[in-house]
C-alpha cells in the first residue's frame, strides 16, 4: 500500500512573531494560540503541545463513547473525559497519561464495563499507546 499526500495538512502551526513562545496552532476550520507558562519562557496564553496531545485524547474518548452509545441506543445523558499528563523519569516511556471517564445515564452495569472497554479503541488511544512514526522534511526555500 502507498502513501497518499494530504492536499491540505491536518495542523499547522506558525510562529506569532511576538518573540515569545506564542503559536497559532490551525486544524480543521480552527485556529487557536499554543503557548507555554512564564516560567518556561512563554505568557501561559494558550495550551501547550502537551495539554493539546492530552486535549485530542479526552476529544476522541468522548466522541467515541458518543458513537458506540448511539449506535446500540443506550440512555448516555453525559459523558466527560478528564486526562492528566505525568511524567514518571524512572519508567519506560516516561510519559503516562491517566484519563478519567464519567458516564452519566441509565446504564446497568455490563453496558458501563463495556464503554470503559471502548475506550480503549479510541484512535488517539490507539496511537498513543503504539506509537506513530513521524517523517520530517525541510520545505524549498522561496
Amino acid at each position: 500500500m502507498t502513501e497518499v499526500a494530504q492536499t491540505r495538512p491536518f495542523a499547522t502551526a506558525t510562529d506569532s512573531g511576538t518573540g515569545a513562545l506564542q503559536t497559532f496552532v490551525t486544524a480543521g476550520p480552527s485556529t487557536i494560540v499554543a503557548d507555554v507558562s512564564a516560567a518556561q519562557g512563554g505568557l501561559d496564553l494558550g495550551p501547550d503541545p502537551h495539554e493539546l496531545v492530552a486535549a485530542g485524547l479526552a476529544a476522541c474518548t468522548t466522541m467515541t463513547l458518543r458513537l458506540y452509545a448511539n449506535r446500540k441506543n443506550w440512555e448516555v445523558s453525559g459523558l466527560h473525559v478528564e486526562v492528566f499528563s505525568h511524567y514518571d523519569a524512572d519508567k519506560t516511556p516516561p510519559e503516562r497519561f491517566e484519563r478519567v471517564i464519567s458516564l452519566e445515564g441509565n446504564l446497568n452495569e455490563e453496558q458501563r464495563e463495556r464503554l470503559f472497554e471502548i475506550a480503549e479503541k479510541c484512535p488517539i488511544h490507539k496511537l498513543l499507546t503504539a506509537g506513530a512514526r513521524v517523517v520530517t522534511t525541510v520545505a524549498d526555500q522561496d
